[in-house]
């Protein structure tokens, strides 16, 4: 974090034009001393970080500076050579604070000049007005059917219509590509697809809606790998399919390349609207990265896995009630071997000029020690290999001027691998059980297992572990966190949408019958009118309320390809 940028003046109070932006206060720093002195400071989220220069301080004169908020902040002071009064403060948006320096009263305590505004109102109002409209609609929708079916001259040949259907033989079956699916599936797939691009879009800039600085788990960070993890789910339902009506393992193979060759072409077309030139073309994506996921994945279900009958369960015995693990016992033997890979690599790995095992963002961290070690061995093989063609992005809000940093790169595919086959054990549990409590139960305790391991991997922490949780290196520990939600998530969801059958799934279903096509959609319409717009001022109020139109926009274009029974697979 570099404050001296984000400084916008001494005294930006005097100046009536001065606006503060999301997530700025002021700071007015009284130096009573005799001679300058200059202030340092540094995020609370930075660890292991020793302050940055933020300005300097006139002597006997009241400065006044813009300071950010989204974080805790630590400030001190230097004076005659020796620093002073190192304090943590949580300053609130466009709250104005103050702080007295003195030789007197070397620490003294940061006031409050100015109350801040709530910032997370526009979240409560929000979810209050979806919630009324959820309500009203959920009303029309109830008198509608009551009206109709009172007020209909159809009804008087009610008793005659049963009479005649009861005595046909061969009654019509009104059936559609939507009524033959999952519907807690696709109803898993929207809320990921819609929380995607409402994050994507920018989250009304609150800190929980956008992806951490390195460590730690926001609600942005579940996004992708929740989609890799039901994609996982999606693939032990199809491929089973296909293998009980093809004899032709080969040729599913070859349709699953087919299909994972379009999403990388896809993802490259998606970064190329980003690049002025193909020397700076990013190689890496999100697309790509589910593409050689789902390829390896369901390349290997392909192989090992058996089109089975009730009567192929009974090979398991006694040990029946294990069946999902036993019956992929090969595929898990493959996974982790490719997840220990994975972690030896990253930790085994010689980097130049780099401690062994480095998981951290290099600059500001642990005190400029690992400036250059950005990423560790992931990121050292993500800039070997893609060189210009990665992540371009080298500012960290909170760590500063970093190495580049592929999300997606080839290291962080690998360990996505993982994610997906969670997702294909889960799909195997709902195929060989047919009683929702064994379903249920099995995902619960697949939750609290992989939440374990996690947990232990990070020693409960988020810094201090041996595998702390990055979404940004998509470390074995953040891989079994989100797959510990994910599997949570997804028995509520049977529970509640497919067994109980109290909630339809709506509106969330409806996106997660053509998630690809609303991702590379809202790529593509990003900024644009009406989905979005330019704003002079921009507020959390404002962005939040964009953002959501975004999202809702989208939410209603899914409704309208449902409604048309419009499918687009890949």
């Amino acid at each position: 974090m570099d404050l001296a940028n984000q400084q916008i003046s001494v005294n930006p109070c005097l100046d009536v034009n001065a606006t503060l932006g999301i997530d700025e206060a002021y700071l007015s720093v009284v130096n009573k001393y005799n001679i300058s002195i200059t202030l340092f400071s540094d995020l609370l989220e930075c660890f292991m970080c020793y302050g940055v220069p933020t300005a300097v301080l006139p002597a006997n004169k009241n400065s006044t500076l813009v300071i950010p908020t989204k974080y805790p902040l630590q400030v001190f002071y230097q004076a005659n050579d020796y620093l002073y009064c190192q304090t943590t403060y949580i300053f609130k948006e466009h709250g104005s604070y103050g702080w007295n320096i003195s030789q007197e009263d070397l620490c003294s305590d940061i006031y409050t000049i100015r109350e801040p505004i709530n910032s997370y109102l526009p979240i409560f109002v929000a979810f209050m007005v979806f919630t009324l409209l959820w309500v009203l609609f959920a009303t029309c929708r109830v008198v509608i059917r009551v009206v109709k079916g009172k007020l209909s001259p159809d009804t008087v040949h009610d008793d005659l219509d049963r009479l005649q259907e009861a005595e046909t033989s061969n009654p019509v079956m009104r059936t559609s590509r939507v009524s033959t699916r999952i519907r807690s599936v696709d109803t898993f797939r929207g809320i990921t697809i819609l929380l995607m691009i409402f994050v994507n879009n920018g989250g009304g800039k609150y800190v929980f809606f956008n992806h951490s600085a390195w460590n730690g788990l926001t609600v942005a960070d579940l996004v992708l790998p929740w989609f890799a993890w039901i994609m996982g789910l999606s693939i032990t339902i199809s491929k089973r399919s296909e293998l009980r009506v093809s004899n032709s393992r080969g040729k599913i193979i070859l349709r699953c390349l087919q299909r994972a060759f379009i999403l990388t072409l896809l993802g490259l077309m998606l970064n190329s609207i980003y690049t002025k030139s193909l020397k700076d073309l990013r190689f890496p994506g999100v697309l790509q990265l589910l593409a050689v996921s789902y390829f390896v994945c369901a390349a290997i279900e392909t192989v090992f896995m058996k089109a089975h009958s009730q009567d192929d369960l009974l090979q398991f015995g006694r040990f029946t009630v294990l069946r999902d693990i036993l019956d992929s016992w090969a595929q898990w033997c493959i996974i982790l071997a490719i997840a220990t890979t994975h972690t030896l690599i990253t930790f085994l790995m010689p980097v130049p000029d780099c401690p062994n095992g480095y998981l951290g963002p290099g600059g500001y961290h642990h005190f400029g020690k690992e400036v250059n070690c950005t990423g560790g061995a992931a990121g050292y093989i993500d800039r070997l290999v893609f060189g210009s063609h990665m992540y371009n992005k080298t500012h960290n809000p909170v760590y500063g001027t970093i190495l580049r940093h592929d999300p997606e790169g080839i290291m962080n595919t690998i360990s996505v691998i993982l994610v997906v086959y969670m997702g294909v054990h889960a799909g195997k549990i709902l195929l060989l059980y047919y009683q929702c409590n064994a379903r249920v139960v099995r995902w619960l305790l697949w939750s609290g297992v992989t939440g374990l391991i996690a947990g232990i991997l990070c020693h409960f922490d988020k810094e201090s572990g041996v595998i702390p949780v990055s979404k940004k290196m998509m470390s074995l520990s953040f891989v079994l966190t989100v797959s510990c939600f994910a599997f949570l998530l997804y028995a509520i969801l049977h529970f509640f949408i497919d067994y109980k059958q109290y909630w339809s799934g709506a509106p969330f279903i409806y996106a997660g019958l053509n998630p690809i096509t609303l991702y590379i959609g809202h790529i593509i319409t990003m900024n644009l009118f009406p989905w979005a717009w330019k704003l002079t001022h921009a507020t959390h109020w404002s962005l939040l309320a964009m953002n959501l139109w975004t999202t809702t926009l989208w939410g209603v274009i899914a409704y309208w390809l449902y409604l048309k029974d419009v499918i687009i697979s890949i």
